[in-house]
């Protein structure tokens, strides 16, 4: 066996060994761990240099599962230099005031209305252009940035919703919350802080969590979200069908609508099987007294087969990708203008 192959077997032997349970008692104890190798003089010289390289190495078998075995190579370094850069960039474009709000229009099956705008962080970075949220959020939230960001979106949507009101937009804007921010305990008295001192109205205000995040959020944030719900405040559950709910749980969130995860929308027009999970979704939210939004809505047969089986709320590219408060604005005017028209016919 190569010096590689010897360290990974021996690796695997302690792992077992690890994770064999064990009497303490009267209870039965299970242990995990996750191993990470690094071997000299190919992954470093020193004592340093070699730890750093199996700490790189610990982690990705972390990520990949726990219970682990990963050998290190060049290219975590690399991956690690590449986060660290992209976390600088990111911790001066929130100083430079990069950030910016792009909206996507949610449209009601029943009458084809507007009812909300979904707001997406867009990072218009001066090189690069504009960055989806997918390459930096995941970093933001592994550092305290996401706070930064999280408190940019609040007041960027308090500003976009007071200048709604007094245009006389009725739709509501919905913002996604992180885990981070909201389990923060000054979290809710800042949101209603910094919609108050922006005249900007709460009660057009839709509050976006994952799944996950429902499941495991604790008690306090619970009564906090039931109190900005008796404000008038929307509460939508995002990608359901994602995660593993708990539905005793669900029943008893202050829950406004649930938005279906777009992978069991995806086949919706062309598989029987994904009709009928879809349908059951749908009753069982209902049950729960809330609306259902299906997002990633891309073509005609897709919304019909959703308009059909009660789904109130649609969302994707089949409308409108996302875009900006200017456009939106004047996307939503046309369109109304043209419901208007179809309506007087």
């Amino acid at each position: 066996l190569s010096a590689d192959q010897e360290a990974e077997r021996i690796a695997h032997l302690l792992l077992e060994a690890l994770c064999e349970s064990f009497q303490m008692g009267d209870q039965t104890i299970e242990m995990g761990a996750s191993i990470g190798i690094a071997i000299s003089p190919d992954h470093g010289t020193d004592l340093t240099a070699l730890m750093k390289a199996a700490d790189l190495a610990m982690y990705k078998a972390k990520a990949n599962g726990r219970s682990q075995v990963c050998l290190y190579d060049t290219s975590l370094t690399a991956a690690v230099e590449e986060k660290a850069r992209i976390e600088r960039a990111l911790r001066q474009s929130v100083e430079r005031g990069e950030l910016a709000l792009a909206i996507q229009p949610l449209i009601c099956t029943r009458n084809d209305a507007v009812v909300a705008g979904e707001a997406l962080v867009r990072w218009n970075h001066p090189v690069e252009g504009s960055i989806l949220p997918d390459s930096f959020i995941s970093i933001a939230e592994e550092s305290c940035l996401i706070i930064q960001i999280g408190n940019w979106v609040i007041e960027a949507a308090a500003r976009t919703l007071a200048r709604w009101q007094a245009a006389g937009l009725p739709q509501r804007l919905t913002i996604n919350i992180s885990p981070r921010q909201v389990e923060r305990p000054d979290f809710f008295s800042h949101l209603r802080d910094t919609f108050a001192s922006l005249d900007a109205p709460l009660f057009m205000l839709e509050l976006e969590f994952t799944e996950t995040l429902a499941m495991r959020c604790s008690d306090a944030v619970m009564v906090g979200l039931g109190a900005l719900r008796a404000q008038g405040v929307s509460i939508v559950i995002d990608d359901f069908g994602a995660g593993y709910s708990n539905l005793a749980r669900l029943k008893d969130m202050p829950i406004t609508r649930v938005k279906l995860d777009s992978s069991l929308v995806a086949d919706i027009d062309s598989c029987e099987s994904g009709r009928t999970i879809v349908s059951a979704v749908i009753h069982l939210i209902h049950g729960l007294g809330a609306e259902v939004v299906a997002e990633g809505v891309e073509r005609r047969e897709q919304f019909e087969v959703l308009r059909a089986l009660g789904c109130d709320v649609v969302q994707g590219f089949m409308f409108a990708e996302p875009m900006s408060e200017a456009e939106f604005s004047s996307w939503v005017a046309e369109r109304s203008n043209d419901l208007y028209v179809v309506q007087s016919a």
